[in-house]
């Protein structure tokens, strides 16, 4: 199976931009660091403040699943509804243009 590309892209409720980039932020260094990523990337958006994107690659569904049940990224879901209230989208991508 081909690398597995994530896309998650989180909206602050107004008011937790600032914490929710500081969050997302502590969650890079340990992510990176999991066996099976291959990147971990945030990014602010430059057209409203309160975006946030998290572009991933990951080497299976399984590594991704295993990210998902670290100690680090369980810490942070438990913040996600104080800092979002639920707005988080996930998109699972496939490449196709390693095939060009």
């Amino acid at each position: 199976m081909p690398q597995l590309t994530i896309i998650a892209t989180l909206i602050a409720k107004p008011g937790k931009s600032e914490a929710l980039g500081q969050a997302l932020l502590a969650l890079v260094p340990p992510s990176r660091a999991e066996e099976g990523c291959i990147n971990y990337d945030l990014h602010h958006s430059l057209n409203d403040a309160n975006t946030w994107v998290v572009y991933e690659n990951w080497v299976s569904k399984a590594a991704l699943e295993y990210h998902f049940a670290t100690p680090h990224f369980q810490a942070f879901s438990k913040q996600l509804d104080d800092l979002t209230g639920g707005s988080v989208g996930l998109q699972e991508l496939e490449m196709v243009s390693s095939k060009a």
